[in-house]
């Protein structure tokens, strides 16, 4: 049916609009995320093409909306009362029908948000804890570099985009015990 067709787009929190209560420009003192080096993806490369092992690359699906913004005060550590709520506006062709009689209709922000002055961190410390889980453990001196020792697995974190190198019968079974 030519009628229903598949769009990929983004959604973008215009982090250039944020006002407060009083209708003041913002402004969020906690921003900013660890970017990884370019050596360390370089040294995962290198460990994957030694004999025996290999190397594997994925990107997180739907990285930063993954994350519920009411869970946030706990990636950063605060209580749940010194995180602030945000309301936004939708694009018209984003909100329900039942909303055209609402003069500048607004919702509460319930997800992570692309463009969001704390979503880089938020998804850095969320994707963190999971790699953590894993088994993994962070490499002190390098951001965004972990190991996993009994494994014998290295693994390079940018943004959403992981690369991971190691033994090829490690790579292959990472999830699994």
């Amino acid at each position: 049916d030519e009628e229903l067709q598949a769009y990929k787009g983004r959604v973008v929190f215009r982090g250039d609009t944020i006002k407060d209560e009083d209708g003041f420009l913002a402004v969020f003192s906690e921003q900013g995320a660890s970017a990884s080096s370019m050596a360390a993806s370089k040294m995962v490369d290198a460990i994957g093409r030694f004999p025996g092992n290999d190397s594997e690359d994925s990107d997180a699906n739907g990285a930063y909306t993954q994350i519920l913004l009411k869970d946030v005060y706990k990636l950063l550590g605060k209580k749940p009362e010194d995180v602030a709520e945000i309301w936004i506006t939708l694009p018209r062709s984003q909100r329900p029908s039942w909303w055209d009689s609402i003069d500048e209709p607004v919702c509460l922000l319930t997800r992570n948000l692309y463009g969001h002055p704390l979503a880089g961190l938020i998804w850095e410390k969320h994707g963190e804890k999971a790699i953590i889980g894993c088994g993994f453990e962070k490499i002190k001196g390098w951001e965004c570099l972990y190991v996993h020792r009994v494994k014998r697995l290295s693994l390079s974190v940018y943004v959403d985009d992981f690369r991971m190198s190691g033994e090829r019968k490690s790579c292959s079974n990472v999830g699994t015990s």
